[in-house]
């Protein structure tokens, strides 16, 4: 039998973040502590102490004697935040395009190609990450995947409508990468990520 060794606001912590993450939540959506508790048979102690966690990664936010609700983000922040994707990415790209692992990207072409879609959004993660993995700065590393990694997967355009086009957009990169054709790659990178600011700037303006 296998021993669950996590605590219970870590198990609390894990299971909401994932959630959030997978946008099983809504942004700006309540989470009830007294709902969570008594749906999983616990105290409210280790749902409040994980959501605690979670505003301090600034997924969730803490409204004093209002509650815990998930993370919303104003145009002016998702653009910020797009602009250090941005930087990252680029950089990354330009200064470290011989250190990209091809084997991790070839596999990743097969899975663009002939993985499900329900699993899109962690392929499209998984191929920026390793653009600036590449760099092999654990301190750039670090910045990106803090600040930058959670808060795309939480207001990621991708979706049924995008998701052909973003698709091959992702292919195409992959090629050019394997190519060797560093000036290609860039170009096809930076008009992507200018489209995810636009897709989601479109989606700000329909939530509003």
């Amino acid at each position: 039998m296998a021993i669950n060794k996590k605590s219970l606001t870590d198990q609390v912590y894990s299971m909401l973040k994932e959630k959030i993450l997978n946008r099983d939540v809504d942004l700006g959506e309540q989470l009830n502590t007294r709902e969570i508790a008594e749906e999983h048979g616990i105290s409210l102690m280790p749902v409040r102490d994980a959501l605690r966690r979670l505003a301090n990664e600034d997924l969730v936010e803490n409204r004093p004697r209002v509650g815990f609700f998930v993370k919303n983000f104003s145009e002016a922040e998702v653009n910020d935040i797009l602009e250090v994707r941005k930087m990252h990415e680029i950089y990354c790209l330009d200064n470290y395009f011989e250190e990209i692992d091809r084997g991790v990207i070839s596999d990743l072409k097969d899975k663009f190609e002939n993985g499900h879609k329900k699993y899109f959004t962690s392929y499209d993660s998984k191929l920026h990450k390793e653009i600036v993995l590449a760099s092999h700065n654990n301190y750039l590393i670090d910045s990106y995947l803090k600040m930058i990694n959670h808060y795309t997967m939480l207001f990621s355009y991708l979706n049924y409508k995008r998701s052909e086009t973003s698709r091959q957009e992702h292919i195409d990169l992959i090629d050019c990468i394997l190519k060797g054709d560093k000036a290609k790659a860039e170009k096809i990178l930076y008009r992507h990520l200018d489209r995810v600011k636009i897709a989601e700037d479109a989606s700000i303006k329909n939530r509003a």
